[in-house]
């Protein structure tokens, strides 16, 4: 049986990256997606992990600010989803713990590097297939760059391979992209004989004990139903709204048909055009709720090609296997 513990939930996420006994993860998973010339073997947490923040305050801080023995300034996240206005916030972001640096009477040569580092569980940049992106102030046209003392990376961690069962082989990033989809279906020893080196090892320790945790399995739980019930909302919404503007356009055509067609026509015209409408609107909302659930089940999304080639009758059985899927893990 799996664990049942999510690490990309953000109290886990949290605990095992922001909690100054764990720094040494964080180093890890720093020197995994910065590749830098010198590695970071050092760094500070400047807003420690509180267990009693997650307890008692829903505005908990999600995001981790550190600095290294060089004095650079990171900020690291875990983000679900690609909501509206996700650039300029991570723009916002580096840009608040760079101007953090300097106090009335510093000098502007005092200002050490500001990354900023997002890891996304859904796709930001479809247009690419690398998923580790790093953007840097630059001159595209002659390839110019201004300053690499400001850096916003982006991990897309579904463009990693998390389907392979016998685990990842390429580098360390490719593996912290696997455990972080795959670790909530697989069971420890599993976890622990497909990656065996320490610092996963550790990781893996930290999510056996707040399996075990009867307040930290609680707060786990309690913000994965309530990820799960926004996500649903918010595809509900969306796709309420999809139908609506639908059916207005298929209103409009209809009023166009009545004024140039015969009244036979116009009656078949108006039939067919609200059967294709259902149909349209039914698979779009089943395809909606496909990609909400292999979300909540951290297994890599079907593509548009997939999706479009089922008939609307596989697609609400692909539905109802994955509803069973996400039941019997959050009911074992």
């Amino acid at each position: 049986m799996g664990l049942g513990i999510d690490p990309t939930n953000d109290f886990v996420f949290r605990l095992a990256f922001g909690d100054p006994a764990n720094s040494d993860l964080l180093i890890h998973l720093l020197n995994a997606i910065l590749e830098l010339p010198s590695p970071i073997v050092n760094v500070e947490i400047l807003n420690p992990f509180i267990e009693q923040e997650f307890e008692t305050d829903k505005l908990a801080i999600l995001d981790i600010k550190a600095r290294d023995s060089d004095g650079r300034l990171l900020n690291v996240e875990m983000q679900k989803s690609v909501t509206p206005a996700l650039r300029e916030r991570l723009i916002y972001y580096a840009a608040c713990l760079c101007s953090s640096q300097l106090s009335e009477g510093d000098e502007y040569t005092d200002l050490r590097p500001t990354i900023g580092i997002c890891l996304l569980l859904s796709i930001m940049f479809p247009e690419v297939s690398q998923g580790h992106l790093k953007f840097t102030l630059s001159n595209l046209p002659h390839g110019i760059q201004f300053t690499d003392h400001f850096q916003i990376h982006t991990v897309e961690l579904p463009k990693y391979n998390a389907g392979l069962a016998e685990g990842p082989i390429g580098p360390h990033l490719e593996k912290w992209a696997w455990l972080f989809q795959r670790a909530e279906e697989l069971d420890a020893e599993k976890l622990r004989s497909v990656l065996p080196e320490p610092p996963f090892q550790k990781m893996i320790g930290i999510l056996e004990m707040i399996s075990k945790t009867p307040n930290q399995r609680h707060i786990h739980d309690s913000l994965q139903r309530a990820a799960r019930d926004k996500a649903w909302e918010i595809s509900t919404a969306r796709r309420e709204a999809m139908l609506t503007g639908r059916e207005e356009g298929r209103e409009e055509g209809r009023e166009e048909g009545r004024e140039e067609g015969r009244e036979e026509g116009r009656e078949e015209g108006r039939e067919e055009g609200r059967e294709e409408g259902r149909e349209e609107g039914l698979r779009i909302g089943r395809i909606g709720q496909i990609r909400l659930l292999e979300q909540f089940l951290n297994q890599p999304q079907s593509s548009e090609q997939q999706l479009a080639a089922l008939t609307l009758t596989e697609l609400d059985d692909r539905v109802t296997d994955l509803r069973t899927r996400l039941d019997s893990r959050e009911n074992p």
